[in-house]
């Protein structure tokens, strides 16, 4: 899982790479009869596209979180202590964010974002002048991001996602038996999201397919033990296809695509949990390296990226990407050293003083509800016959 996170976050640094070149930033975000070479027409209607479709990508995101967030409910004699993992939660998405939203606003203070003719007018969407409540909104989180540091736009879902979990908990622990119908019922919403265009009904349910499937993990192994390894090239092919219906031809998609491509990231998944060709594919140096910095290199990646194309577009737009990408990579590195993993241990350390502040209230209240002992009876005198002597 770790693995096919790093990969994703590859293909969205992917995407905004090959949009940034002209024709094909027109074609894919405002024209798509745009004239495009044979080249560029194969990169853009063709399977190819997958290897840069940040679309599906960002729902893979969304199936995983739902899985791994999950996972810790699903233990034997887990216990739901709510206030610590809201701690450690919004600290591990908050703090990053927020780092990686000054690193976008210093970057532009540094090297203002120009339009240009030599950049795709997708990139010129981003030439912005940060001002003080425009950084303010996007560092909640919870609001349409601009384009300071667009990536953060699918962290209000998360936050959403995380605020909500222990809805999502409830629904995917309990009538177990209904899995499949519940999975069904995650997709139907997500499929009257789009065709409606609520955007909360679109990407919730897709974290809600994550968690039952976190849950049900285990039964669906069973079920797929015994099928032979062929079985898989055509699962794995349709939810390449899936992820990829947007892109299937230059005619405008159909009405609710999102839908069809939230069940291809949902197939992709599987694959990648039950597949074991997939899974060595997710298990390999380069792809866990990924893994390790996916959200620093989705949080920092697209700053960078216009930063070099506004420095080195007039040299050459080709050096200006390669340069960008490789800065991307090494800031990634070092941002999750220095930024995220700090911030997670800072978040876990924060959650246990909160169990362990919750831990002595509960003790207190425990002690304060226990019924006042019985006073004690009188000792027994022994009585003896005075008369006799005899007890």
């Amino acid at each position: 899982m770790d693995g096919l996170r790093g990969i994703a976050a590859l293909v969205v640094v992917a995407c905004h790479v090959l949009s940034t070149l002209p024709t094909i930033g027109r074609a894919v975000f405002d024209d798509r009869s745009e004239a495009l070479s044979s080249e560029e027409a194969w990169a853009v209607f063709s399977p190819l596209h997958l290897l840069w479709n940040g679309t599906p990508a960002v729902h893979v995101f969304f199936v995983l979180s739902g899985f791994v967030l999950v996972l810790p409910f699903t233990r034997v004699g887990a216990v739901h202590r709510w206030a610590p993992y809201y701690a450690k939660r919004l600290l591990r998405l908050y703090l990053p964010a927020w780092a990686a939203l000054a690193l976008a606003v210093a970057l532009i203070a540094l090297i203002p974002r120009t339009a240009s003719p030599l950049q795709s007018s997708w990139a010129n969407m981003y030439v912005i002048h940060p001002s003080a409540g425009q950084v303010a909104k996007d560092g909640l989180l919870l609001l349409s991001a601009s384009t300071i540091n667009t990536p953060l736009w699918s962290l209000k879902w998360e936050v959403m996602f995380s605020l909500l979990l222990p809805v999502y908990v409830v629904i995917a622990l309990r009538w177990r038996r209904l899995w499949l119908v519940k999975l069904g019922v995650a997709l139907l919403l997500a499929v009257m999201g789009a065709v409606q265009h609520v955007d909360w009904l679109t990407y919730l349910p897709i974290f809600a397919i994550g968690a039952v499937l976190g849950v049900e993990r285990t039964r669906i192994r069973d079920l797929t033990r015994s099928w032979p390894r062929p079985v898989w090239v055509p699962v794995a092919a349709a939810g390449l296809l899936l992820a990829n219906a947007e892109w299937f031809s230059r005619e405008r998609p159909i009405l609710g695509v999102e839908a069809l491509v939230t069940l291809g990231a949902t197939l992709i998944v599987v694959v990648f949990l039950l597949c074991e060709p997939a899974k060595k594919l997710g298990d390999t140096a380069g792809a866990q390296w990924l893994g390790r910095v996916s959200f620093s290199l989705y949080l920092v990646h697209l700053p960078i990226i216009l930063a070099g194309v506004t420095l080195l577009r007039s040299v050459s737009l080709p050096l200006a990407l390669a340069v960008s990408v490789g800065a991307s990579f090494v800031a990634a590195e070092l941002f999750h050293r220095y930024v995220e993993r700090p911030s997670q241990r800072l978040s876990i350390a924060v959650g246990r003083a909160v169990e362990r502040a919750v831990d002595r209230r509960v003790r207190r209240d425990e002690r304060v509800e226990e019924p006042a002992a019985a006073p004690e009876a009188p000792p027994v005198r022994e009585l003896t016959d005075a008369g006799s002597g005899q007890r």
